[in-house]
């Protein structure tokens, strides 16, 4: 009864335990990492630091349309010889002075060649800019995400494979001993049976580091510990297949241009250098500026300038109290050709914008036609390598049966399983490599990215 106690005691931790290992892995799905990898990367929020940045440039622009407004106070002490400029009297002798100026300013910008005005627009298509910079990010995030999410699920399934087909080595290995130990195999033949085992152990091997290094690469790029526990949602093969159908590139690409972020900022970076020419251009025109200001004085000798009293200092601020204001017109004849290679500049920068939104474009509609050519070529691989694997298949298992009569040697039955083991990995490529393709054009539409069983 007691050895019963501790069994049941043992089997219900050992249930737990696993129960809460189970519970603990995470399943995620290719939606959840690129949702998960879109709110955590550290580079998306780079970009939206760049993006405020270009709002707070916005908004100094803004602000230089604003007068400005600064007060002052100036102080003088001194001893011996001096003019007072408050009273503008001469001191004289061995004596202090002291004279205080307080006064308020303000300056406003009437006119200048639009060039503030040109400037707030700039910012704000530099703003936006910005903004299809963070989007850019994303789509190249989401792009990485699908690749590495697939790349891990293909070496899974190959690990998966390979599994089995250690099995089969072993289980023929086991076969073969048996059969030499009775004298119906050779020395060769067990040579044979072992090397494939050991090949197959390797395989094994050098599928789970890529299995594992693939993992660990998508955990890095939604941020997520290495040590996390996660296990990864594999597609409908069969329905993604069916919605592999062929595109039409001219579609595609017409589509790609209204959401393909590198094409939004390439026209916005070309608006903006357009804008820049209208800025260097402003450098020609005159410049009118307003000043105003306000102050007074103050002074240890003020006196009243009828009954000669000293007076205190409220009295004197409020008796030398002074009011100014004043335009200021500049107009520019001669900047040592400053403006003129600012407006040469400008249009260089036209130049440089127009051409990169041409390479962009053309980059775009290559990728886009390599992307439809993929899908078409990826399913053709599919069917080839479907038909290779039944037939590689069909053809292990007759040598094996010839092989186990004795009508076939190891070297034949090596080559059988060798091909079989080679088709089954090609096929699992073949599979996931028209989902990876098919899903690249989702991704050139702006399809949301994601499989039918998330």
């Amino acid at each position: 009864m007691k050895r019963f106690y501790y069994s049941a005691v043992i089997f219900t931790g050992f249930f737990l335990g696993t129960n809460n290992l189970i519970q603990a892995q995470q399943v995620v799905g290719v939606a959840e990492a690129i949702r998960m990898t879109l709110e955590r990367n550290v580079q998306i929020k780079q970009a939206e630091l760049s993006k405020d940045l270009a709002a707070q440039d916005l908004f100094q622009a803004k602000s230089n349309l604003y007068p400005s407004l600064s007060a002052s106070v100036s102080q003088q002490l001194n001893n011996g010889l001096f003019v007072d400029r408050t009273t503008n009297q001469l001191v004289k002798g061995n004596q202090w002075s002291y004279n205080m100026s307080p006064g308020i300013g303000s300056s406003v910008n009437i006119f200048k060649g639009f060039q503030q005005v040109n400037q707030i627009k700039a910012n704000k298509m530099q703003l936006e800019a910005s903004a299809t910079q963070v989007d850019k990010i994303k789509n190249d995030l989401v792009l990485n995400v699908l690749v590495t999410y697939l790349e891990a699920i293909t070496n899974y399934e190959m690990y998966t494979a390979s599994g089995d087909q250690l099995k089969l080595s072993q289980q023929q290995f086991q076969l073969d001993s048996i059969q030499f130990a009775v004298g119906n195999k050779t020395i060769a033949d067990i040579a044979k049976s072992k090397n494939q085992v050991a090949s197959d152990e390797l395989n094994r091997i050098n599928l789970k580091n890529s299995y594992e290094l693939s993992m660990l690469t998508l955990k890095q790029l939604m941020e997520m510990a290495p040590q996390t526990e996660i296990s990864l949602v594999r597609p409908s093969v069969d329905h993604l297949l069916l919605d592999a159908d062929p595109k039409n590139p001219v579609d595609v690409f017409q589509r790609a241009l209204n959401n393909q972020p590198d094409i939004k900022k390439a026209l916005i970076d070309k608006d903006v250098a357009a804008k820049q020419i209208e800025i260097a251009k402003g450098g020609y025109l005159p410049s009118l500026n307003l000043d105003v200001n306000y102050g007074s004085n103050y002074s240890w000798g003020g006196r009243d300038p009828v009954t000669l009293q000293k007076i205190g200092v409220f009295e004197q601020f409020k008796l030398y109290k002074s009011f100014g204001t004043g335009m200021t017109l500049s107009v520019p004849i001669f900047s040592n050709n400053q403006n003129k290679v600012n407006v040469a500049k400008a249009k260089i920068g036209l130049k440089q914008a127009e051409a990169a939104e041409q390479l962009a474009k053309n980059n775009l509609n290559k990728a886009v036609n390599q992307a439809v050519l993929d899908v078409s070529a990826a399913k053709q691989r599919f069917t080839s390598a479907t038909t290779a694997f039944e037939s590689a298949e069909t053809a292990y298992k007759a040598t094996k049966e010839r092989y186990d009569i004795g009508m076939a040697n190891s070297l034949e039955l090596f080559t059988a399983q060798t091909e079989r083991n080679k088709a089954e990995f090609d096929l699992i490529q073949a599979k996931y490599n028209v989902i990876f393709k098919s899903k690249i054009i989702d991704y050139y539409l702006g399809n949301p990215i994601q499989f039918d069983n998330n």
